[in-house]
């Protein structure tokens, strides 16, 4: 695994974390129509008490699920952060946290830390570079 993938792995969990968020949203919504159906006088011949269990056991499933990401999640930026904060420069710390900690796109840290695209860029790439032995050291941790 590369330095960048390292640095985008919590990003990427953010992002599974907020689908199955949504996913169980959608499903209680679901279980609150086939409830209130049922709670109405709904024709309880096709099934839909099965229908709404499954639909909780789903939703129980998937925060199980959810909390041990969200567990990852919460571990993997504190030694993403950790990383970070290796670097003296401030410039190069904020660039890289708002990229690789909040998520934010190259054109938007770009705009937030008031310079050009290609200065991103080249202040990523010398962050990279500085970052490195560090890394390695977490990648591998009999270097000394």
């Amino acid at each position: 695994m590369t330095i960048k993938e390292y640095l985008s792995q919590a990003v990427k969990l953010d992002r599974v974390i907020d689908s199955a968020l949504l996913r169980i949203e959608e499903w209680r919504r679901f279980s609150l129509k086939s409830h209130s159906f049922l709670a109405a006088g709904g024709n309880r011949n096709y099934g839909n008490d099965s229908s709404v269990e499954r639909t909780v056991m789903k939703i129980a499933r998937t925060e199980e699920r959810l909390n041990k990401d969200i567990d990852n999640y919460v571990d993997l930026q504190e030694k993403i952060q950790d990383l970070i904060f290796t670097l003296d420069n401030l410039e190069e710390r904020a660039l890289l946290e708002r990229h690789y900690l909040l998520g934010q796109t190259w054109e938007k840290v770009a705009e937030e830390c008031f310079v050009s695209l290609r200065t991103v860029h080249y202040i990523h790439n010398k962050a990279l570079e500085k970052l490195e032995p560090y890394y390695a050291k977490i990648k591998d941790p009999e270097i000394s």
